[in-house]
């Protein structure tokens, strides 16, 4: 029913199509290149998630995006258009492109929508100078991609978004049959969670005495003042008897974790998914947003064990270090980019289902002219996921980790036609196939680290990805 509702919502929407498709020809004889059309209409509000799920196979890529404490949800389905992009400049190229592209866009919003207008999902490698294995495939180190179709809903209120581009000669006929040929295409698909647990043999990429050495040589060079801080990833193969439940995974991580970004890319047999509970940046309405977040313990069993160990966690110089060296790194890097940049002096604890962190929010006033993806340009990577300074630090990383990444700890989110949106860091992630799903947890290193506290605060990570395909 959800889907017939949905699909007839996009034919409905016909006339306004052509008028829009007709001004678009007309861009695109003078331009010499296609248009795009981009037309939002008010939908019913069921929850994108399923949209995401019934989409399995459907199309090759799907995207998904979650705040679930703030009642926010995205599904974009399909490729209306995309650029992928590579090397250092894969940010500034991506930024490129999509302002071109909705430069001479034309676009009904509706009336007073959430997230009216084209959405572009967005996804880099944390580094691209790093050797890469493979593993990533399909998983360019820069992508923009926006959806044929994506639905958004904010608390009750949804809107649907068809976005395609027109030629010359394009038949807006052609552009809302074929919205309503893949929605229709979705009526009737299933989805219910795989409530069975599944079992996963697991195995460390790297042995485990042989990633505490790494951590111990890191260490010591960090005593003889060669860096303040670098962070080492590990990351851990699940081999599962059966498909692995993807849907079912983020409908865990959104109902346990609801404080963070629950999110996911598709691309073909591969997802990209995860629960992170760092946001590099946000920009809505001229208001930056950015975490710092470094400096972690576990939870405790009991309400006083938990406040004994956040007390611990508040009172560690050595977490505190860390902490301080990512405030101080995010709010000297915003310089130039926002104005009225504020930081609490004193962090507070960020507590989820089995860890809790340091955390201190940033915020300020972005400068005229500059886009969120400038800002995700400046601040990545942060020393919570690569160090400080950044190129040693980076370059000690791809010299001794011995682990492509790909987009693990890289920035991961969206950006609209006004060029604001929302990045989390890819934490607390893995890359699944159909069977197999690597995941990855990292630790931040500074002079003072024990590499066995290290190894069980990456076990402590691991554990949210863990319990969400296992179905625990």
């Amino acid at each position: 029913m959800f889907g017939m509702r949905v699909a007839t919502t996009a034919l409905r929407e016909r006339p306004r199509m052509e008028e829009l498709a007709e001004e678009a020809r007309r861009r695109a004889r003078e331009l010499g290149r296609p248009v795009l059309v981009s037309i939002t209409t008010a939908a019913p509000a069921h929850d994108p998630l399923a949209l995401f799920a019934r989409a399995r196979g459907a199309t090759h890529n799907r995207f998904f995006w979650s705040v679930p404490s703030s009642g926010l949800a995205l599904a974009g389905l399909g490729a209306a258009w995309s650029v992928e992009t590579a090397g250092p400049g894969r940010i500034g190229a991506a930024r490129a492109a999509w302002g071109e592209l909705v430069a001479s866009a034309a676009v009904d919003r509706g009336e007073n929508l959430p997230f009216a207008g084209p959405v572009a999902a967005a996804g880099f490698a944390f580094d691209p100078l790093r050797d890469p294995s493979g593993d990533w495939a399909g998983f360019p180190e820069g992508l923009l991609l926006l959806p044929r179709i994506m639905l958004a809903r904010q608390g009750e209120r949804a809107s649907l978004t068809l976005n395609g581009l027109v030629g010359p000669d394009t038949s807006t006929a052609a552009l809302a049959a074929g919205a309503a040929r893949r929605l229709s295409a979705l009526i009737g698909r299933g989805w219910r969670h795989d409530d069975r647990p599944a079992e996963l043999g697991l195995a460390d990429a790297l042995d485990p005495d042989a990633w505490r050495t790494m951590v111990a040589r890191a260490e010591a060079e960090l005593r003889a003042g060669a860096m303040e801080k670098v962070v080492l990833a590990r990351a851990v193969r699940a081999e599962s008897g059966r498909p692995l439940d993807i849907p079912g995974a983020l409908e865990r991580l959104r109902h346990d974790y609801p404080d963070t970004f629950v999110f996911a890319v598709a691309r073909g047999g591969r997802t990209f998914l995860g629960a992170s509970p760092e946001r590099l940046v946000s920009l809505r309405g001229g208001v930056v947003s950015a975490h710092g977040l470094a400096g972690s313990a576990r939870r405790g069993a009991t309400p006083e064990e938990d406040e004994r160990f956040g007390a611990a966690l508040l009172g560690s110089a050595k977490d505190r270090a860390e902490h301080e060296v990512v405030v101080r790194t995010i709010v000297e890097e915003l310089a130039g980019l926002a104005t009225d940049i504020a930081a609490p002096a004193e962090p507070t604890l960020m507590k989820v289902r089995n860890v809790q962190h340091l955390f201190t929010p940033i915020s300020a006033r972005i400068v005229p002219g500059h886009t969120v993806l400038d800002l995700v340009e400046r601040l990545h990577p942060t020393p919570a996921v690569g160090g400080r300074p950044s190129a040693p630090a980076l370059q000690w990383i791809r010299a001794n980790e011995r682990l492509d990444r790909g987009w693990y700890a890289g920035p991961v989110g969206w950006i609209d036609a006004a060029g604001e949106g929302e990045f989390a860091v890819g934490l607390r992630s893995a890359l699944t196939s159909r069977l197999v799903a690597t995941l990855y947890a990292g630790c931040g290193i500074v002079a003072g680290s024990d590499p066995e506290r290290e190894f069980q605060e990456s076990q402590i990570k691991l554990r949210a990805m863990l319990g969400a395909l296992a179905g625990e």
